[in-house]
């Protein structure tokens, strides 16, 4: 899926991208949709943002992604479904 052509502007590595995955927090399981990007050779889901003293945004907590389990959503062009579950590593306040 994920090609290395610089012709292609929808392609997954010039951006960040959306996708709906299940979540467990803190016991709980639910359907959500965040942010994730590659990185380095690796597709991460980015749980949080931090601003850098550059004024850039930088992924400050992410989790790694199995490319296996991604796919595009037939219904949302541009956007993309995990079927894997994902633990939030952050504790539950």
């Amino acid at each position: 899926m994920i090609e290395d052509d610089d012709e292609d502007e929808e392609n997954i590595e010039h951006g960040i991208y959306r996708v709906t995955h299940m979540l467990v927090t803190g016991g709980e399981r639910r359907k959500v949709e965040s942010d994730f990007i590659l990185m380095d050779d690796r597709l991460l889901l980015v749980l949080e943002w931090i601003n850098r003293p550059e004024g850039d945004l930088w992924p400050s907590l992410t989790l790694p992604l199995d490319e296996e389990l991604l796919d595009e959503d037939p219904d949302r062009p541009g956007k993309f479904l995990y079927s894997g579950e994902l633990v939030d590593p952050r504790k539950v306040q």
